[in-house]
């Protein structure tokens, strides 16, 4: 079935990375690590439901404005949490399709909290690594059932579409938007030069890569050489660790670049951001009561 849209524009190797991790973990294991929040009551107990592999809380900030324009890595996890919440929408929207079909759910990963690596969260990834964790709430199978032919699926794929686009319209247009317009920044000077120190850390470390997009690309292979579930999560932390350490300098140079472009970008599209400001929120409370959902974002590393 179609997956969700993603806007992040991280690293391209680290695409390949997160599916590698994804897929390896759900094979080698179905168990993930409780939250600390009551996970939210589900209307159909027909199948067992996703935990997350990272503590959440639930509920909105009191204002979204972060969220929706995230310049830091806190701000991120917000942003986790939306698009998490989008991707739930679309994932228990196709389940149904297919259970009210009396048809089986073809195999997907589950919707994810997935990072903003334009916007690295380093201190998550310093503590986690780099595997997206589940978005709580959601249903990892449907009822038994014939397998499902491809007009089926192409009918279920379009209804998740839909109905993530429902709540996606609200925030997407605005959000795309800034980060495209974060692209720029990367030629100032002061993260030119923080760039600069980024392999040499790497190497002092013992990890040989001669840019960032070299960096992930190692990982990459470096996850799919492990079988192992824990050594493969140990390393891929061990890794983790390393880039975060490494891409500190650039962050300090890029973040307070991104806070003064977020005043400049409220200013010029203040009335949009009203209207997102009391649209979101009421279309994530509608959502929520539909859907038998609760809105969730990633706790901070180690809480």
């Amino acid at each position: 079935m179609p997956r969700p849209a993603r806007h992040s524009r991280r690293p391209r190797s680290f695409g390949a990375l997160g599916a590698v991790l994804v897929g390896t973990l759900l094979t080698l294991s179905s168990g993930c690590s409780a939250p600390t929040g009551s996970a939210p009551t589900r209307p159909d107990t027909s199948a067992p439901a996703v935990e997350p592999a990272t503590p959440v809380s639930y509920g909105l900030p009191q204002d979204v404005t972060p969220m929706v324009l995230p310049a830091g890595g806190a701000d991120t996890r917000l942003t986790q949490g939306l698009e998490g919440f989008t991707s739930l929408i679309r994932s228990e929207t196709v389940r149904a399709c297919f259970t009210s079909a009396h048809a089986q759910l073809p195999d997907a990963p589950p919707a994810m909290f997935v990072r903003l690596y334009e916007i690295p969260d380093l201190e998550t990834i310093a503590h986690n690594g780099f595997a997206p964790a589940t978005v709580p709430g959601q249903q990892i199978s449907s009822a038994g059932g014939a397998a499902p032919d491809n007009a089926l699926v192409q009918s279920c794929g379009q209804k998740g579409d839909t109905a993530a686009a429902e709540l996606q319209s609200v925030y997407g247009p605005l959000f795309s938007r800034w980060l495209s317009g974060l692209a720029p920044l990367e030629t100032e000077d002061t993260v030119v030069s923080a760039r600069k120190t980024f392999t040499g850390c790497l190497a002092d470390k013992g990890v040989q890569a001669k840019d960032e997009n070299d960096f992930f690309n190692g990982v990459d292979k470096k996850i799919q050489e492990i079988d192992d579930r824990d050594a493969m999560k140990a390393e891929d932390r061990r890794l983790g660790a390393i880039y975060a350490t490494c891409m500190k300098p650039v962050e300090a140079a890029r973040e307070p670049l991104r806070a003064k472009a977020r005043e400049q970008y409220v200013a010029e599209h203040k009335d949009e951001l009203a209207q997102i400001r009391i649209s979101l929120p009421d279309r994530i409370a509608t959502m929520e009561k539909r859907y038998g959902i609760r809105f969730s974002v990633p706790a901070p590393a180690g809480r």
